[in-house]
């Protein structure tokens, strides 16, 4: 059997991103997940020396990035925010490459059940712009969903 990695997210530690990289290695993580939406580690916030020190950081504690998450807390299923949250998005994707990890995490609002819903065709239009992005740069927009059933998530694929 494969032995998968201890991880945590460091915003659970509710302390500073440079503090919570320390306390991750201290309870002995080998990652981390990293919000990054708003706050302190966000694109805007770290120009390409942050985002070094930041790795540099997280290097010399021991850590890896399991994976950045973009959770914008509204989902794509606003055509008039999408916009703007796909290009958020995209440049989430880029932050985590430059973290050295190639996967971001997102709620992507609940998938109608209706696949001929005009919500339905806007969150698939949003999601595969973020997919051929992220594929683009050999990395992966992973959806987090739940409120459907595995048969509408499975479609919606």
């Amino acid at each position: 059997m494969k032995n998968f990695s201890i991880g945590v997210i460091t915003d659970s530690f509710r302390i500073p991103f440079k503090e919570a990289v320390k306390k991750a290695a201290e309870v002995g993580a080998e990652g981390v997940q990293i919000y990054a939406v708003r706050g302190e580690f966000c694109p805007e916030a770290l120009d390409a020396s942050a985002r070094r020190e930041a790795l540099k950081l997280l290097k010399d504690n021991g850590l890896t990035v399991s994976a950045l998450c973009g959770d914008l807390g509204c989902g794509f299923l606003n055509p008039e925010t999408n916009p703007a949250n796909i290009e958020k998005s995209k440049r989430i994707i880029d932050l985590a490459l430059d973290m050295e990890t190639n996967i971001v995490t997102t709620h992507i609002g609940t998938v109608p059940s209706d696949p001929n819903c005009k919500e339905y065709k806007i969150l698939q239009e949003a999601c595969n712009e973020l997919a051929e992005y992220a594929n683009k740069n050999n990395a992966y927009f992973a959806i987090e969903t739940g409120p459907e059933t595995s048969a509408v998530l499975k479609a919606f694929l």
